[in-house]
Formats: C-alpha cells, structure tokens, sequence
C-alpha cells in the first residue's frame, strides 16, 4: 500500500492528506478484487413491497461492487486517475422507488429495477480559504467568491427503475437493463391495482448476488446453479459470482430443468461445452428434471464429466476387474461357447472375464481275452476344472481337447484320455484325461485311475473318478469312472460289451468276462467359455 512521507516542520499540503486516503481507498480495492473477482456484484438491496403498502417499492441496505476510475475527474487537490480498481457503492438507507399503475383497462406494466456504482460530491459548504493579502481575515470561498464547495467524495450505489411499455396483460416486456447498469428486480403492476405486493416483484435470472464469503463457502452457494435452460439437452447455469472460463478439476452443482433423451451441453457461463458421464456422451435418461448433478471441469477433454447424481441412470465404464460394477451391455452380451475340437477361440467384445469349466479325456474300458477269467476293468475319467480368468476383447485363445482314450481289441488294455489345455495370453490351463482299465484276468481286470495332475490358475479342480475293476470268473466288466465336473461313465458290461464312456471325460467300462470282446473307448474331453 502506498503511503504518503511528510517531515518535522514540512508546511502541511493538502495533497497530502488527499493521498493518504487515495492510496487506502486502493489498497482495499485491491484486496477486495483478490477475495470477489472483478465481475459487478451487488449485496443486499433486496427490493420489497412498502409498508404501508402502494404503488412503489423499498429497496434495502447493501452494496455494489465494479470495476471503475479510481478518481474519473479532479478531486479536491488531487488530479484525475484513470486506473481502474474494484470500488464499492454503498446504499446506506433503504430507498422508496415510484412503480405507477398503466392507465389503460386491461394492461400492465414491467419495471426493471436497476443499480450503478456511481461518484458523488456532495456536502456543499462555503469553506475559508487563505487570505495572504491580510493573514488574518481567511476569504469566504475560494478567491473570496462565497460560493459552496463539495466537502465528500462518496461512493454510492444509485438506483432507478426503468419502465418499459405498456401493453395487455400478459404480453407486456421488461426493458433491456440499461448499459452500465445492473438489474436486481422486476415490478409488474396492472391497471386499477393500488398496491405492490411480494408477489408483483421477481428476480430476474443471473442476478450477481452474494451474502457473506464464509457463508457462501458453507452453502457451496458460489459453485451452485439451477438450470435456467428451456431446451433439453441444454444446461444453462448462472454461478453467484458469475465466471467467464473454466479450469481444471472445477467443481459445480446444479438443479436440472429437464430429462434429457441424448447428448448434452452445458454453459456456466464460460461457453457451452459437452456434458458426458464416466463412459462417453450421455445416451438420454442420465438427467432428471428436478434432481440435481455435481460435475467436474477436464481441461484436457474440454468438457464437464459427471461425478455424483441424485436421479436418472448412472453411467460407468465397462468392468475390467472382478470387483467392479457391471454395464447393462456387459451382462446383455452373456453367452455360451462349448469347444470340442482343438481349435482358436475369439473373446467376443465387451467380454473382459471368462468363466472356464473343462474336462480331460476319459480312458478306455479294458478288452476281455478268453471266457472264464472275469470281466475287465473300467477306466478312469478326465480331470475337470473350472474357474475365472481375465481377457480383453478380441484376444485369441488356443484350445487343445484331449482326445478319448482308444478302445482296445480283446484282451488288452484300454487307452489313456487326452489332456485337455487352453492358453490365454501367458496363462495357461491344463485337465489331465483318465487311465485306461485292465485287460481281464484271472478274478477280473483292475479299473483304471481317474486322471490327475492337471495345471493352471487356482479354481475348482475335481480329479476323476477311477475305473471299477472286473468281477471274478466270467462275471461283470467294471464301471468307467465318471468326472467331478458332469462326465458320465461307461457301464460295465455283463456278458458283452460294455457301454463307451460319455463326453465329456467318462471312462470307457469293462467288458463282460463270458466271452472274448474288444474294449470301448473313453469320453472326448471339452472346454466351455461362459461370459
């Protein structure tokens, strides 16, 4: 802040003293621009109905504040200065301001009241001046001429109400706000009324209004708006300060108009940029009349983005990761892929997990050599597994199905089930296939084991069930085993054949020991993708 240096026994000036409250004047200027910007705001000068009630309105206590001159032409001693600081204009009694009633039957009228800061001299007083032809005698005037002079600069806030014209009810307009002035109330008033009451008087839209900063920093009421808008899919809001940009991660609420059915914009007063949620423009049923929204400004993507809602559908993006929220289009697209042949598999899009139940080849059943022996063994069943692993869409995954272990000739030994892979990116899982059952013997042929030792991600890994072995003499082959995952297994055979292990992954049975008969073969193994 500027100070004015005055020394012992100076002559007095009365720059001096001019200056000192000059440089005040600015020091809190500047000050107040630092804390409310440098757009016109007004405080108070709420515009009431008098009591007792008539055809004119009070206009309270309170203040304006705007940009001007720091001195726009001479004051006292001090010449003009053309700077420009944000200056005060005080309404310091609350003001009467006429609203006459039209003449015309049947029509009414709109009064637009409006402020402006405004210098003032006033307090005219004939002041002494010094006389240096006699020291004694002080002149009545300056250079004697008893003429008054303004003794206060003040600044002020002036108000006025601008009338516009007449015309039937209804379709009456209030005037335009005058250049350099700023609306703060709309009086309507229609023939034969003899009074103003609160509800004849208005606010218009974008009044720039504030209360206490504190208080307006409890109430978020600085970063709060109610959609002006008359139009769907247009937001148009009008911030208390008002504000001509937008930055980075700025934060606004505000009450909804209308529903919107599409795209949307939104101008806060820094121009009309989109409005989109956390996965792209908006698709229509995001916005509710009535409800309100919290939005955050990105610079890079110049537009607002959708941070918290009290209605409408909440928009995300699709889930990458096993706790996350869902889309509507993630769980529309569920579907079913049953693999039974090696081969390539495409994750289809939208699909970022896949859910994976498998089996490994079922072994095949045991041959019976000579009558007389028993039955042959039954083979064991592929390995089953099943969990969830993490794709991308469109990514490539190679399947391998084990094959279903041979069926042997009479008197040998069934063959070993196929391991059953797939690989995805650098995850590999693999289903080990069933071992075949014995070939008959003396008492019967032993069941082969169920298959095991299968690799992979953690999830369910069921081993398969082992083969029964053959009864003795000339009785029953041995049942194939059956997998934990659902694969059925081959029936023993009594006297004959038996019954082929089922797909996916059953152990082929053990044929009958009355007769010589070849074996059976087991079940393919197979994968299946659910998402």
């Amino acid at each position: 802040m500027d100070r004015a240096t005055v020394y012992t026994q100076e002559q007095g000036r009365s720059v001096d003293f001019l200056f000192a409250q000059r440089a005040t004047m600015i020091a809190i200027a500047k000050l107040a621009q630092a804390a409310l910007g440098s757009n016109t705001i007004v405080r108070g000068l709420a515009v009431t109905p008098n009591s007792p009630a008539a055809l004119n309105v009070l206009v309270g206590i309170g203040e304006i504040y705007t940009m001007a001159q720091v001195d726009a032409t001479t004051w006292g001693s001090l010449g003009a200065d053309s700077d420009v600081i944000l200056k005060q204009g005080l309404n310091m009694a609350a003001q009467t301001i006429s609203t006459p009633a039209p003449s015309t039957s049947g029509f009414s009228i709109n009064y637009l009241i409006e402020v402006q800061y405004q210098d003032q001299d006033t307090t005219p007083v004939v002041l002494p001046f010094f006389n240096s032809a006699n020291p004694q005698q002080p002149l009545n005037g300056q250079g004697g001429n008893g003429a008054p002079l303004p003794t206060e600069r003040q600044g002020v806030c002036a108000i006025q109400a601008k009338a516009g014209v007449a015309a039937t009810t209804g379709t009456q307009v209030t005037p335009s706000v005058d250049a350099g002035w700023t609306a703060i109330a709309v009086v309507t008033v229609a023939n034969g009324q003899s009074t103003v009451t609160t509800g004849n008087i208005s606010v218009p839209a974008g009044v720039p209004q504030i209360t206490s900063l504190l208080k307006m920093m409890q109430l978020g009421s600085s970063q709060y708006a109610v959609d002006s808008s008359t139009t769907a899919n247009q937001v148009a809001l009008a911030l208390t300060p008002p504000i001509t940009s937008y930055t980075d991660g700025q934060e606004i609420v505000f009450k909804a108009a209308n529903n919107n059915t599409g795209p949307c914009t939104i101008n806060a007063g820094g121009g009309s940029v989109p409005l989109v949620g956390a996965a792209g423009a908006l698709q229509g049923g995001e916005i509710v009349a009535g409800k309100q929204y919290t939005v955050l400004y990105s610079a890079s993507l110049t537009e607002f983005v959708l941070s918290g809602q009290t209605g409408g559908s909440l928009q995300i993006s699709p889930a990458t990761a096993s706790n996350h929220a869902v889309t509507l289009g993630q769980v529309q697209n569920h579907g079913l892929q049953t693999i039974t042949g090696t081969g390539n598999f495409t994750v289809p899009a939208n699909v970022f997990f896949l859910r994976y139940r498998m089996w490994g080849g079922g072994g095949g059943g045991g041959g019976v050599g000579s009558a007389g022996n028993g039955g042959a063994g039954g083979a064991g069943a592929g390995e089953f597994a099943e969990g969830v692993i993490a794709v991308t869409p469109g990514q490539i995954i190679s399947c391998a199905i084990g094959a279903a272990g041979a069926a042997p000739g009479p008197g040998g030994g069934g063959g070993t089930g196929g391991t059953t892979s797939f690989t995805a990116g650098s995850t590999t899982i693999t289903c080990a296939g069933g071992s075949g059952g014995a070939a008959n013997a003396a008492g019967g042929g032993n069941g082969g084991s169920g298959g095991t030792g299968g690799t992979g991600a953690a999830g369910t890994r069921i081993p398969g069930a082992s083969g029964g072995s053959g009864a003795g003499a000339s009785g029953t082959g041995g049942q194939g085993g059956s997998t934990g995952g659902g694969g059925g297994a081959g029936a023993g055979g009594a006297t004959g054949l038996a019954g082929s292990g089922a797909a996916p992954g059953g152990g082929g049975g053990g044929s009958g020991g009355a007769a010589s008969n070849n074996g059976t073969s087991g079940g393919r193994g197979q994968i299946n993708f659910e998402w």
